[in-house]
C-alpha cells in the first residue's frame, strides 16, 4: 500500500515538535523565530511553497507555535523581575 503511514507525522506536527524541542534553548522570542522562520530554517524546509505556508498558518499547530514563541518573552521577564 502506497501513501502515508497512519503513524506518519504531518508537516505541521513536525514543525510543532521542532519548536517544542528548540524553545527551551532560546533566550528570546526572536531567537526562536529565527531558528524556525529564518532564511533556510525549518519552516522553509517543511513548507517550501507559498500555498503550503499559507495552509500551515491556518493550523492549530501554527497557533501553538506562536503561543510558545510569545511565552518565551513572558518567562524571561518574570525571571528578571524576581532577581
Amino acid at each position: 500500500m502506497k501513501g502515508k503511514s497512519p503513524m506518519a507525522k504531518s508537516k505541521a506536527q513536525q514543525a510543532l515538535e521542532f519548536v517544542r524541542e528548540q524553545a527551551p534553548h532560546c533566550d528570546s522570542p526572536r531567537d526562536l523565530h529565527n531558528i524556525f522562520f529564518g532564511i533556510g530554517a525549518k519552516f522553509s524546509q517543511l513548507f517550501p511553497t507559498l500555498p503550503e505556508r499559507e495552509a500551515f498558518m491556518l493550523t492549530p499547530e501554527y497557533e501553538e507555535i506562536v503561543r510558545i514563541r510569545e511565552s518565551i518573552g513572558r518567562k524571561k521577564k518574570r525571571a528578571a523581575t524576581k532577581r
